[in-house]
């Protein structure tokens, strides 16, 4: 018999995208399904919405609580779960109909403890197709190399499909933004086998406000740091063979947060990135990883002013 799969959904304020997201799940192709609502304190028909979902689906249970966030509702939703296996719908998002059993029969078939697809970008009537590349099975020091040249798996944690036992002690940080970072690699070297399937199942949708693509703010570019150190740090100690890619990646985002941070005006935050930077830079300029442009790029962003790299996207 297939597997009890729980499939965790926070939820706020998103009633004008609920019913296609909760939609996309309960006609999923798998049908041994436990869906987990979050409603974490919606203010708009959202809970409403959640409580109609659940008299149409006995599949369904829903949690309200006040407003923790989607790092509380997450853990919430991993605690109430009783699946063998963990999948995580932001609930502005949605899904391709047979993507959970795609996800699942190749976790069973490759004895994965992790099992990744590709995703779709959607914006407007735009559709972006990422990461939808081979299908490979690999061991947790290749997975997080492939996550941080860009090779098929993604740094999501929306697109893929975990045993709950990794979930055993490690938890989403609490009343933090950017909360997916500080996890996704540690799911990683816990797992024994990661997966990954040449579809793309998983829809992003761009708007202002979304759980994952929220608006600019200091606080969401200092939590991401942040959580990006200190995986950095965690990989150069137990995963040395990839420090060059792990600090090659950390300097990419880091060149991000300023960029974002000068066109946003936040000072204090663009001052303290700048001096992250220079603190990295004899790192940076002898890591053989880091093209030639990037470690110049670095030079003018932590050192000079209105930088024409500041203006760059």
């Amino acid at each position: 018999m297939d597997e009890l799969i729980s499939i965790i959904i926070p939820v706020y304020n998103v009633e004008k995208f609920l019913d296609k997201c909760i939609n996309s799940i309960v006609n999923q192709t798998y049908k041994n399904l436990e869906i987990i609502i979050i409603d974490d304190g919606s203010t708009d028909n959202s809970g409403k919405m959640c409580e109609a979902w659940k008299i149409k689906d006995n599949r369904i249970k829903v949690i309200h609580q006040q407003n923790f966030g989607a790092g509380h509702a997450r853990n919430v939703g991993i605690e109430a779960s009783t699946g063998k296996w963990i999948f995580f719908v932001d609930s502005d998002d949605y899904l391709k109909l047979e993507i959970i059993e795609l996800l699942y029969k190749n976790a069973i078939k490759t004895s994965s403890d992790v099992s990744s697809s590709g995703y779709i970008v959607k914006m407007f009537q735009d559709e972006i197709i990422k990461y939808n590349k081979e299908n490979y099975v690999v061991n947790s020091e290749e997975a997080l190399r492939k996550m941080l040249v860009g090779e098929g798996i993604s740094t999501f944690v929306c697109d893929k499909l975990y045993k709950k036992e990794l979930f055993e002690t490690i938890k989403f940080p609490e009343g933090k933004n950017r909360e997916r970072i500080a996890v996704l690699y540690k799911l990683f070297d816990k797992a024994s086998k990661i997966s990954h399937i040449s579809e793309a199942g998983y829809y992003y949708v761009q708007r202002n406000g979304s759980l994952s693509h929220a608006e600019f703010t200091s606080e969401r570019l200092t939590n991401g740091i942040e959580f990006l150190e200190e995986m950095l740090n965690f990989i150069c100690e137990k995963y040395s063979k990839l420090q060059n890619e792990a600090e090659a990646y950390f300097t990419t985002q880091l060149h991000i947060a300023i960029i974002n941070c000068y066109k946003n005006n936040a000072k204090e935050v663009y001052k303290d990135l700048k001096s992250k930077l220079k603190s990295y830079m004899k790192r940076i300029l002898k890591n053989p990883k880091i093209k030639f442009r990037k470690k110049v790029k670095s030079i003018f962003l932590a050192y000079f002013e209105g930088s024409k790299f500041l203006k760059e996207n």
